[in-house]
């Protein structure tokens, strides 16, 4: 099982900075907080079209990571 890791960037679509979810060398998820939206998650299929495979705490405790951060910085 790949351990999950995180990165705040900022991309030139998005308004304000993202939090991003990897799985090894393949994005697993984008939380953003733009401007009059709530903190919103996108989240994408595996590249190779098989299936994400994570430990569910790991996982909530990136989101929650993200609320956290995204709050300070936007």
């Amino acid at each position: 099982m790949t351990r999950l890791f995180s990165m705040i960037t900022s991309p030139s679509d998005r308004e304000n900075l993202v939090f991003e979810i990897w799985s090894g060398s393949n994005q697993l998820a984008e939380v953003s907080h733009e401007p009059g939206k709530p903190v919103e998650i996108e989240i994408y299929p595996p590249v190779d079209g098989g299936k994400w495979n994570f430990e569910i705490e790991e996982l909530m405790s990136l989101l929650q990571q993200a609320v956290k951060n995204l709050d300070n910085k936007n």
